[in-house]
């Protein structure tokens, strides 16, 4: 018996390194969720701008009217 006791003193507390351990992993993974927010709100954002551009027309009708009449046919 004082054997088995002398090998358990001097083993690590297998209970604090592994909680430590998941500890850390757990911090780890809120970080990226934080990370990944933020670049999903980016991607909302860039997503409404290409929207707002794709609604907008190219050229306004008096524009494309007067580029009618320069181009001469060219294309």
């Amino acid at each position: 018996m004082k054997e088995s006791n002398e090998n358990s003193s001097q083993e690590p507390d297998r209970g604090s390194v592994e909680a430590g351990e998941v500890l850390a992993a757990m911090e780890r993974t809120v970080e990226a969720a934080g990370a990944l927010d933020v670049e999903i709100e980016r991607a909302k954002r860039l997503l409404r701008e290409t929207e707002k551009l794709v609604d907008r027309p190219l050229l306004s009708e008096p524009e494309q009217a007067s580029n009618a009449r320069t181009d001469n046919g060219r294309r």
